[in-house]
């Protein structure tokens, strides 16, 4: 089922042999102009030669130094219910390479409005707009024209362990160095151990001077029906010792299948790349897969099966959790600053 997106993903992983590390060689050229362009542009808006906007409202902005999986979505969800919790209006902004992000910040976050614009800054103006008081930018550490109150960038402890190459010849969109521009910089764990995590944390401190450090745990929830949303097991261990098939659309599948493989399931993968759009073959695979072993999803693969699937090809949609095992307290603190210094 691999198409071009998931070789990429695996070859960036090490997972392609010698054909692999001869293009990892061929690329690595453009590896360098990449690095220098981003080098570039970084001393730009450092020294002023580009320049960064305000808002017209508060900005917390959730990004990552990757491509993919370190947690943006569902960190951005808990960011909306903790400025909603505090009687604010937050919007979403995010420039939304799929429509299956749209809508799963809808369903994760009811009620709030979301905008989808490559302008960061016309999106946050466009939410002003519309009413809101603050926003939560998905995906913007990279967007610096946008000033931002609070700039937290994400860490997957998954991830911190593979090669740290630049795009082409990586997933790294930057390179560490650039979480000095961070006001916070998070850890995030899903199949890692905690152990695992906070040692990633203890090479990440004092990477940005005066920032703040946490560690959160994107722990599996209850798994829910496809179909209409009814919670059906209260945890993945109720999965033990079924014959799953996870289909995933995921950059980096391994965590969730590390996740099921724990929990005492027999997982069979169906990995399409990042944002695929199914085909109706592909529909009707998923669907025999479905029948005959229990079908497990994240919610980014749910809102484009849902609808497509058939009732006889049940599918589990598995919840996740933001657990926060550090450094929560010292978010929150400084979430409330940058309203009184709006005030």
């Amino acid at each position: 089922m691999a198409d071009a997106r998931t070789f990429v993903e695996s070859w960036w992983r090490g997972e392609r042999g010698l054909a692999g590390s001869l293009l990892s060689l061929s690329l690595a050229p453009a590896e360098m102009a990449f690095r220098a362009v981003v080098g570039l542009r970084n001393t730009a808006y450092t020294h002023g030669w580009l320049a960064s906007f305000p808002a017209p409202i508060p900005v917390i902005s959730i990004g990552n130094l990757s491509v993919g999986g370190s947690g943006k979505t569902p960190l951005s969800a808990w960011a909306v219910a903790q400025l909603r919790e505090r009687g604010r209006h937050p919007a979403i902004v995010l420039r939304g390479y799929g429509e299956d992000e749209i809508i799963v910040h809808s369903e994760l976050n009811p009620g709030v409005s979301v905008h989808r614009k490559s302008d960061r800054l016309a999106g946050v103006t466009e939410a002003a707009g519309a009413g809101a008081d603050c926003v939560v930018v998905d995906d913007g550490f990279q967007h610096q024209r946008l000033k931002r109150d609070l700039d937290i960038v994400l860490v997957s402890a998954e991830q911190w362990g593979v090669r740290r190459r630049l795009l082409p010849r990586g997933p790294w969109r930057e390179p560490a160095g650039s979480l000095r521009r961070a006001t916070h910089i998070l850890v995030t764990r899903k199949s890692a151990s905690r152990e695992d995590a906070e040692q990633v944390l203890a090479e990440l401190r004092g990477a940005a001077p005066g920032a703040g450090y946490g560690l959160v745990h994107l722990a599996s929830g209850g798994l829910r029906s496809l179909h209409n949303g009814e919670l059906l097991l209260d945890s993945l261990g109720e999965l033990a010792g079924r014959k799953v098939t996870a289909v995933t659309t995921l950059a980096d599948p391994r965590p969730l299948v590390a996740q099921l493989t724990a929990a005492g399931a027999r997982v069979e993968v169906m990995a399409f790349g990042d944002h695929h759009e199914f085909t109706d073959g592909e529909i009707d695979s998923i669907a025999v897969s479905f029948s005959e072993t229990t079908g497990v999803v994240t919610r980014k693969e749910a809102v484009k099966l849902r609808g497509r699937l058939p009732l006889e090809a049940p599918a589990l949609v598995l919840d996740q959790r933001v657990i926060f095992e550090e450094g929560e307290e010292e978010l929150l603190r400084a979430m409330d600053r940058i309203f009184e210094r709006n005030t």
